[in-house]
């Protein structure tokens, strides 16, 4: 079964990080979501000539069931959400 994406690049509110590697709770289009299970992370280097920094990704399952790739822009200390698996 394949997984259908949206891909929205909104930014998230961080209300408590856990271990300080991905949010834990956060707010996102004025509701708070709380992760219960992370699926993995992995990191991209954008174009460093033209600026662009690491970007980090970690996949979560929230307590409300919502599958997300959350994405922390590293230079700018911004998270948004990168991705939502439907």
């Amino acid at each position: 079964m394949a997984a259908i994406t949206k891909t929205k690049s909104q930014p998230i509110t961080v209300r408590e990080m856990a271990d300080g590697h991905y949010p834990r709770v956060f707010t996102w289009r004025g509701r708070d979501f709380e992760v219960v299970e992370t699926g993995g992370t992995w990191r991209l280097l954008g174009r460093w000539w033209e600026g662009d920094g690491e970007r980090r990704f970690v996949r979560v399952i929230t307590s409300t069931g919502a599958c997300l790739d959350l994405c922390h822009y590293k230079s700018a200390d911004l998270w948004r959400v990168h991705k939502v698996y439907d």
